[in-house]
């Protein structure tokens, strides 16, 4: 497979993973089960999940009220951007 579908595969599935995860934290908060630790939903960012974290705490309402941490997807979106105009740059 050719490396831009792959990425672009890639990109698709972590995102869904990511949105994922913060519905079901979301749910888990709700009905008082355990929750995904913070440094689990920050590691889902790191791997490039970020834009569905975002979507995900606007659709439910979810850690949008943690600043600190909402702070924190942003800088990881923030370094990754960064890093693909770099990239593309180079390119």
């Amino acid at each position: 497979m050719p490396f831009w579908p792959a990425l672009l595969l890639y990109g698709g599935l972590i995102n869904l993973v990511t949105w994922h995860a913060w519905r079901l934290d979301k749910r888990n908060a709700v009905t008082r089960e355990k929750r995904i630790s913070e440094r689990t939903l920050l590691a889902l960012c790191w791997l490039g999940g970020w834009p569905g974290a975002l979507i995900g705490t606007q659709v439910f309402r979810h850690k949008s009220s943690k600043k600190p941490f909402i702070h924190k997807v942003y800088l990881i979106a923030g370094f990754q951007a960064a890093l693909l105009c770099a990239t593309l740059l180079l390119i």
